[in-house]
C-alpha cells in the first residue's frame, strides 16, 4: 500500500463502539426510571429486606436445587409457586 492510500484508509475507519445519543442517562436516573416502570406494571420494592436464619438456607437450597441466577428469581418465582398451589387447594 502507499503512504497516500494508508491515509485515506486511515480516514475512513469508523470510530469504534456506540454513537453518542446526546440523551444519556445517568446510573441514577437509570434506576429511577426501571423503579417506576415497575411500580407502574403493579410491581413493589422491598428494601432492606432481612431474612432469618432458616430463611435464608431455604432460599440458598432453592437457588442452588432449581439453578436461580439471583436471590429475587428464586424468591419471585417461590411466591407465584405458593400462590398458585393455595388457590389449587383453594384455601
Amino acid at each position: 500500500m502507499t503512504a497516500t492510500k494508508k491515509a485515506r484508509v486511515a480516514e475512513e475507519k469508523k470510530p469504534r463502539g456506540r454513537p453518542p445519543t446526546g440523551n444519556a442517562k445517568t446510573p441514577t436516573e437509570r434506576a429511577k426510571s426501571f423503579d417506576e416502570a415497575l411500580l407502574e406494571s403493579g410491581g413493589r420494592i422491598l428494601n432492606r429486606l432481612r431474612l432469618g436464619q432458616e430463611a435464608n438456607k431455604a432460599l440458598d437450597d432453592l437457588k442452588r436445587e432449581y439453578g436461580y441466577g439471583s436471590d429475587r428469581a428464586a424468591i419471585e418465582t417461590a411466591l407465584v409457586k405458593h400462590r398458585k398451589e393455595v388457590a389449587r387447594r383453594g384455601k
